[in-house]
């Protein structure tokens, strides 16, 4: 019973703080001065995988032995990171050889007590004590980029890449594509390419020989994920097929945390149309939040597939619209090395390069047609922001329609359930390479900390990466400290786009249907880790109105004889205010977990979090949020004519749907919106008046210019006409005495310069 105490004892120890001192005075006994037991080994590296080796495997086993070496002898993670951001950008993967010899503590030893734990907390060995450790070795290359966007793949390894904590000297190096194939050596600082003939995961085989006559064999994978089928185009215009045009910001800007103004950079394509081919009647698409670029400008006109074999850009392309796509690739800063990851930098400075791009389209169209604007996603913001800049700087934009996309005006949401567990495993003592990325561009990346509602950085306890407060005056959602208040504040002040029509397309239901419900049970599920060590997993998603609950739970455990010992554990709590159930199930434009699923690579941990997920998706953008509602916090409420939306139309959907995702029902909005305007351009006069709503004994009609020789109709939604004026002139305000049953109406004023119509409401 001792025995059991002791080393219940020792797991709890050891395991309450990551890279601890208890293996201290085992030190001198060991002979690769790097002892596994130091840290959570999620990579098994005991027992070492030596075929189909990902990057996401290799990156978890390095950073282990990293922080399990006394002698830091190896880089922090930082700099593969580093490295393989620059490598992703250059389009050269680099490759990483790790030789390194490590020891685990011997089970038998602390059952005999060759090994104990003192009065300190700290391991121990008996004098004399010979046989304390397993000893293990690793000999393996990898790549340290998981995905290529070209089946034509440039790898490169570069000598200080190449890790070896032994005494034992590498000679040669050589790779394989098939096992039929001549082995090629690869050397060191000199790139060389493979061409893959198929997508998909694909295998490398490599031999790894030593100056003592050692060798060893080894295979690792890379996902490649090419577009071999490329968006077709019609050659027959001054346009080259792919041609995609990179641009840099003639605006600077510096956001929070930052030491200096900085250019944005972007790019764009151009697709014609395929009536005549020539630049005059441009349709922007700018891209939204987008970690790590992985939609390629090809992938998001494919993203604009509808119904059966059919594409929003393909059509508007043959009724003569022109597609320019905008996107926010990865690129290194100017004169520097510093990798930007453009699809979730500060909104602002990408809404800047987006301004740079619309004076560049501008200069080359022929015409006087005015630009159609469509921003999906954080795009929606990008294109807001942008294009009130202009107008409040005296920039022409030269646009008549802003289509916002189910776009968080109002914040966005990823629950903070998820936010605080994915942080823990990050960041805590678990250490998960393949869960970093996840947190640094869905979480902590400046776009995300401006946009969510609720952020992980509002909650942390003083001093800690990943432990949250538990007080109940810090339960409340809050966002990211000098992101998401500033943000909200400077998008509210701007408003929105004053000289364009301002639309919304919400892919979050109108009639208050919920995303599950709140305090839904996520997750309960136990992760065997290995046979000696499981992780227990909790997930709820946030509480009803004013209540309070555990929304996120983790329990790291080892198995000592006849029983399960938690050794490090961590919580999260939530409260809803007062006025609105949680986030998290709110109608909204979802998001669906299965498909963020696919982007993340191999890793088994991640595999089997998704699969025991209870809920497919979670609210994204609230509706209330991509409808800009003002007025009530109610993020549940209905919405109804009575709702307080700067948009002048929209398309609601009754159910919620997948976010960004398109339909027929508004595709065909969108289409009215893009064609009807074309025909029917309204001047400034008639986008900037507005209508008091709801409606009391007369209608009010305010305009702030001189509107003359109008034709006013008001009909009912059955099309049935109430009322009709001609001739009026609308200078200020105009009031119509009619009377109108309870009910919702469209107004439409119409001159020689354009129509526009509006709705209005009489309770």
């Amino acid at each position: 019973m001792k025995k059991i105490t002791l080393l219940m004892v020792c797991f709890f120890s050891l395991l309450t703080s990551a890279q601890n001192n208890s293996c201290d005075l085992l030190q001198e006994k060991s002979q690769t001065k790097i002892i596994y037991d130091r840290v959570f080994g999620l990579s098994n590296a005991t027992q070492l995988k030596q075929k189909e080796v990902s990057s996401t495997y290799f990156i978890q086993l390095y950073h282990e032995l990293q922080r399990a070496d006394f002698l830091a002898r190896l880089p922090k993670l930082e700099v593969l990171r580093e490295a393989a951001k620059l490598g992703a950008v250059r389009r050269e993967i680099p490759l990483c050889v790790l030789i390194s010899d490590f020891e685990s503590i011997n089970q038998n030893a602390t059952e005999n007590g060759d090994v104990f734990l003192n009065a300190n907390q700290q391991y121990e060995y008996k004098n004399g004590g010979e046989n304390i450790f397993h000893r293990h070795a690793v000999n393996l290359i990898s790549p340290l980029v998981f995905k290529s966007r070209s089946n034509t793949v440039t790898f490169i390894l570069k000598e200080e890449f190449v890790f070896n904590t032994t005494n034992r000297t590498l000679s040669s190096i050589a790779y394989q594509v098939k096992e039929d194939d001549q082995w090629s050596r690869i050397q060191q600082n000199q790139p060389f390419t493979i061409r893959f003939n198929e997508e998909g995961l694909q295998t490398v085989n490599c031999r790894l020989q030593f100056s003592n006559g050692e060798t060893t064999y080894q295979s690792f994978v890379i996902q490649v994920e090419s577009g071999l089928a490329t968006t077709a185009r019609d050659t027959q215009n001054t346009y080259a097929p792919n041609a995609i045009t990179t641009v840099t910001a003639t605006i600077p800007y510096q956001g929070f945390g930052e030491t200096a103004a900085y250019f944005g950079q972007g790019e764009y394509e151009i697709f014609p149309d395929t009536v005549d081919g020539i630049l005059d009647k441009p349709v922007f698409l700018v891209d939204g939040f987008d970690p790590g670029d992985a939609r390629s400008i090809a992938l998001t006109y494919a993203g604009l597939n509808y119904g059966t074999n059919q594409n929003l850009a393909d059509y508007l392309r043959s009724l003569g619209f022109d597609i320019v796509i905008v996107n926010f690739p990865n690129y290194t800063r100017l004169n520097s090395t510093t990798v930007v990851d453009g699809g979730v930098d500060f909104i602002q400075r990408n809404a800047f390069v987006l301004v740079e791009v619309i004076n560049q389209i501008n200069a080359q169209k022929v015409g006087n047609e005015k630009n159609v604007v469509i921003g999906p996603s954080m795009g929606g913001l990008i294109s807001r922001y942008a294009l009130r800049y202009m107008e409040m700087n005296n920039l022409d934009h030269d646009t008549r329609l802003y289509i916002s996309f189910d776009s968080p005006h109002q914040g966005a949401n990823v629950p903070i359930g998820f936010q605080h567990l994915f942080n823990y495993m990050a960041y805590g003592p678990l250490g998960s390479t393949a869960v970093q990325p996840v947190v640094d561009g869905l979480i902590k990346s400046p776009a995300a900390r401006q946009m969510l509602i609720d952020h992980m950085e509002g909650h942390l306890q003083s001093g800690s990466a990943f432990e949250f407060n538990t007080a109940t005056a810090s339960l409340l959602p809050t966002g990211a400290p000098n992101f998401r208040n500033a943000f909200q504040n400077e998008l509210n002040a701007m408003g929105f786009p004053a000289t364009v029509r301002n639309v919304s397309i919400a892919n979050g239901a109108g009639n208050g249907t919920m995303n599950y419900s709140p305090n839904f049970e996520v997750m309960n599920h136990t992760f065997n880790v290995t046979s000696t060590q499981r992780a227990i997993i909790n997930l709820r998603f946030t509480p009803a109105a004013n209540q309070t609950n555990q929304v996120s739970r983790f329990r790291g455990q080892q198995y000592v004889f006849i029983t399960w010992v938690t050794g490090f554990e961590s919580l999260a709590n939530s409260k809803a205010p007062a006025d609105t159930d949680g986030l998290d199930s709110a109608p909204g434009g979802r998001f669906d977990m299965s498909g963020f699923q696919a982007d993340l690579g191999t890793d088994p941990l991640l595999t089997e979090f998704f699969n025991n997920l209870n809920a497919d998706y979670f609210t994204f953008i609230p509706t209330w949020s991509s409808m800009a509602i003002s007025g009530t916090n109610n993020l549940y409420a209905p919405v109804t004519g009575a709702s307080t939306t700067p948009f002048v139309a929209s398309s609601i959907p009754t159910v919620n749907e997948n976010h960004v995702t398109l339909t027929s029902n508004n595709v065909t909005f969108a289409l009215n919106e893009i064609i009807s305007g074309a025909l029917a351009t309204t001047d400034q006069a008639l986008t900037s008046l507005w209508i008091k709503n709801p409606v009391e004994k007369t209608i009010e009609i305010n305009s702030s210019y001189s509107i003359e020789n109008a034709a006013i109709t008001i009909t009912d939604m059955l099309g049935k006409t109430i009322y009709t004026v001609n001739h009026q002139n609308i200078n200020g305000t105009l009031e119509i005495p009619v009377s109108l049953m309870k009910g919702i109406y469209l107004i439409n004023i119409n001159t020689e310069n354009g129509s526009i119509t509006k709705k209005i409401i009489k309770n």
